[in-house]
């Protein structure tokens, strides 16, 4: 049959009334009038024979969902749907952090509030189709932690086919409703806002809205990305965590072994797969406990003292940032000591960002010369003093036209304001 005349049928839904024929093709037999219509629209769609449709045909057919539950130690929750449960006590040990430290770590060092409850925080991690994005990408696990009493308690959801897509997203509602703050690594740009399409695409409600995220990897980047070659999770696994992966199965090769699997491929692959989100979860965990030490210790493990107090100070937490800046004096630089004057005077503190004025001054700083000079011109109004700061600018730097504007200004503010200075210098003169 041609397919005009299966649109002819179909037509007539199945009434039994033929439609006459288009374009010169044959009548559409009557005999095909008794079939039902979901029949028809099978074979139409090729999902009843032949090559199929395979993503709703291959773990029927060539494995059950029960024995890949069996192999992977978890269960089917629902068709397409297999769910693994882990508890991980917090005595374990991930690298060289022990997960205990999450009880006493200072959750208002990363942002979050004082009283933020443990309890609330979620660590969440997904693995995809793609990276892409988008309507197109699926996320075919996703891997939940979240601190229960003395544990880390670990929920992983693996769909084993497209069908199990709404289920997977109703499992993970009742994780994700009641967390009160997000942990991931780059799930601000990609997990949460894939996740979010996925529930909306679903026509679900959206677990996500009003909900806290803290993002470690814009923390560990703004940290320790002036002096890594790059910020990617495993980076900083080797050097916060020292935890080296063995046998990992690569990232770049998930979206290809998942596909394959979907089309009867072995199930190792999510098997390893499995294994790596759940690594991914649990350096989370560790991950947060380390670098809220590195945004309250000053100087540790190399971070850029700077942009941590940029970070607190951007929160409101000026005096936080002072106090870093400060432990880290010995290892700061021009630009961290010109902003350590620089919250001093935001927090009033004139005769701190002065000394540290004069301190860069001293090691001829321009910055911190100019900085002392608009000082003493707009504020003490020691005109005097900022036209000698004016003139050291110029033997540092005589072509600087900036310079030349300043200590003509001083000048002629100076002849203004004390006329008979004028007068004296020409009768010095004469």
């Amino acid at each position: 049959m041609t397919l005009a005349e299966r649109l002819a049928l179909l037509k007539n839904n199945g009434t039994g009334n033929e439609v006459g024929p288009e374009l010169g093709q044959p009548r559409v037999s009557s005999n095909m009038a008794s079939i039902p219509l979901d029949v028809r629209l099978r074979r139409l769609s090729g999902s009843s024979g032949g090559s199929g449709d395979f993503r709703t045909r291959a773990s029927r057919t060539k494995r059950g969902d029960a024995e890949v539950a069996k192999r992977l130690r978890g269960e089917v929750i629902a068709p397409g749907l297999i769910q693994i449960d882990q508890t991980i006590p917090l005595a374990s040990r991930h690298g060289k952090i022990v997960f205990s430290a999450l009880t006493d770590i200072p959750l208002a060092a990363l942002g979050l509030p004082h009283d933020a409850p443990l309890e609330g925080l979620l660590f969440l991690d997904t693995e995809t189709t793609g990276l892409a994005g988008g309507t197109g990408t699926l996320p075919f696990m996703v891997c939940l932690a979240r601190i229960q009493g003395d544990c880390l308690q670990l929920g992983q959801w693996i769909l084993t086919g497209f069908a199990g897509e709404a289920a997977l997203l109703e499992a993970i509602f009742g994780w994700i409703e009641p967390a009160v703050h997000l942990v991931s690594y780059n799930g601000k740009s990609f997990d949460v806002p894939l996740l979010t399409t996925r529930y909306r695409l679903a026509r679900q409600a959206d677990p996500f809205t009003d909900k806290g995220h803290v993002d470690l990897l814009h923390l560990t980047r703004r940290a320790y990305g002036h002096g890594w070659g790059d910020c990617r999770l495993q980076t900083a696994e080797q050097r916060l965590l020292g935890f080296i992966r063995e046998n990992d199965f690569p990232s770049h090769l998930i979206p290809q072994a998942w596909a394959d699997f979907v089309r009867g491929g072995r199930v190792e692959p999510l098997h390893a797969i499995a294994e790596h989100n759940q690594r991914d979860v649990l350096s989370l965990a560790a991950l947060l406990a380390m670098l809220a030490q590195a945004y309250t210790e000053p100087g540790h493990e190399a971070v850029n003292a700077l942009k941590v107090a940029q970070v607190h100070a951007g929160r409101g937490d000026v005096q936080y940032a002072i106090d870093h800046l400060t432990g880290a004096w010995g290892v700061l630089d021009e630009a961290a000591l010109l902003f350590l004057a620089k919250l001093h005077r935001h927090q009033r503190q004139d005769a701190q960002a002065i000394a540290i004025w004069t301190y860069l001054g001293e090691n001829k700083c321009v910055r911190g010369i100019e900085a002392l000079a608009k000082y003493h011109e707009h504020v003490t109004h020691e005109l005097e003093a900022a036209l000698a700061l004016a003139e050291e600018l110029l033997r540092l730097e005589p072509a600087m036209e900036i310079h030349l504007r300043r200590q003509a200004r001083l000048c002629q503010r100076l002849v203004k304001f004390n006329p008979g200075k004028k007068k004296e210098e020409k009768r010095v003169g004469t």
